[in-house]
């Protein structure tokens, strides 16, 4: 089978051989992906965004091969039905709904170049989204994590400074593995952060994190322009950050919370709205492109709240009974 990776998973672009091979390609669906992979890496998408579109159209890809399907034109709303279901057995309704929206922007990109009329799965309804109760960190659990953290070694001041800043700001992780020194403005007490989509945004930092920041730096003996660092001294990534977080948790004997970066997003986002920040600034923190995301976190506070509130208004504690 001729290849199909003009676009490595990864994001990097192949050589001219490869190109030849898009041309050339009789799976008219795989090399009308690759077209789509080049677009988004024109237009500036995260090596993140592309490799996610890659692994999930290609998952798409071999379910149309099972059913003989492997043009353009062969793909209807059946199929695009088929493959939910598929999926369904395996995969739970967010992941789902992941999937949904990749393949909705592969044909409506297909649209959009005029390679389609329309789109062939246009009407067809995504997956119900799953409600979840999202669990933050407790603040002794935090404590705790930071106690672990000897800030007069090297990992112990790195780990404390991305505690406090993932805490702080509610980055995702591959936007904090992705900050530049040069991004980070201590006069201003502000970071320059890229986002999904490659869109920038700034978030603040308090006190006590540029405090932690500024005594990691001082212990850098390196020329590396990225602001985390390993041990061995290269440049932290995001499969580094899950297992320093994963370990402090660890260590730290956390139970009943999933110990990752992305639980200090929701830890983040709970801590805001309770403290009175509004969901609008919130979205901008986040990043988010729409306010959806972000009320499931004032959704998940609202419901601590009446569990709290039902202390006072059980309606069985408050029976009169003899």
């Amino acid at each position: 089978m001729v290849s199909t990776q003009l676009i490595r998973p990864g994001g990097q672009l192949c050589g001219a051989a490869s190109l030849t091979e898009l041309i050339r390609h009789k799976d008219d669906l795989a090399r009308q992906l690759q077209s789509l992979l080049l677009t988004c890496k024109v237009l500036g998408l995260s090596p993140e965004t592309l490799q996610d579109y890659h692994g999930k159209m290609q998952i798409f890809l071999r379910f149309c091969r099972t059913l003989g399907v492997t043009q353009v034109g062969e793909v209807d709303r059946n199929v695009f039905r088929l493959f939910l279901l598929k999926l369904e057995e395996t995969n739970n309704p967010t992941s789902v709904r992941d999937y949904y929206r990749v393949v909705r922007r592969f044909f409506n990109w297909l649209v959009d170049e005029e390679v389609l009329e329309a789109s062939p799965v246009a009407r067809v309804k995504p997956p119900r989204p799953e409600t979840k109760v999202i669990q933050p960190f407790h603040p002794d659990q935090i404590r705790d994590m930071l106690l672990l953290c000897d800030d007069n070694t090297f990992l112990g001041a790195r780990d404390k400074a991305i505690v406090l800043m993932l805490l702080d700001t509610g980055l995702r992780r591959s936007e904090l593995v992705s900050i530049q020194i040069k991004d980070v403005d201590l006069d201003r007490e502000l970071i320059k952060v890229r986002g999904k989509g490659a869109k920038e945004r700034v978030v603040r930092i308090g006190r006590r994190t540029q405090k932690a920041l500024i005594k990691y730096l001082l212990m850098r003996s390196d020329d590396l322009p990225c602001l985390w660092v390993t041990k061995q001294g290269g440049p932290l990534r995001v499969t580094g950050l899950d297992e320093a977080v994963r370990t402090l948790g660890r260590r730290a004997g956390i139970e009943g919370v999933r110990c990752s970066p992305h639980t200090f997003r929701h830890t983040f986002a709970t801590s805001w709205l309770r403290n009175g920040g509004s969901e609008f600034a919130l979205q901008s923190a986040l990043g988010h492109s729409s306010l959806d995301m972000t009320r499931r976190y004032s959704s998940t506070v609202r419901s601590e709240d009446a569990a709290v509130e039902h202390r006072r208004v059980s309606p069985a504690d408050n029976l009169k009974l003899s």
